[in-house]
């Protein structure tokens, strides 16, 4: 493995998904609040949060293609992060394809 890529995708791996988690539990939130209330919520909040919901997936998306690449494998595989969190567990199963000094 690369250890250079992967330091970089842990450093965007990480804050993606928890932006990911934050932003859709705060929508959520807001939802059931809105339907308690029978008030509308904020719009600019709404779309700030779905706004996070996708920054936090493209850093994702980028966090996986450097871990692929750390991998020995094509930085498109790092596409497998529009499933999220399995996207994730797909990568890390897969095997590390570089050299490896003997």
């Amino acid at each position: 493995m690369i250890v250079k890529y992967s330091r970089i995708s842990l450093c965007l791996c990480i804050p993606g998904l928890l932006l990911q988690v934050i932003c859709i539990a705060l929508l959520n939130r807001m939802a059931i609040n809105a339907l308690g209330q029978n008030s509308f919520p904020s719009p600019m909040l709404a779309i700030g949060l779905e706004g996070g919901i996708l920054a936090g997936n493209i850093l994702l998306i980028i966090g996986l293609s450097y871990y692929a690449r750390a991998k020995g494998y094509t930085a498109f595989l790092g596409l497998i992060g529009l499933l999220s969190c399995l996207g994730l567990l797909i990568l890390a199963l897969l095997p590390d394809r570089t050299i490896k000094p003997q």
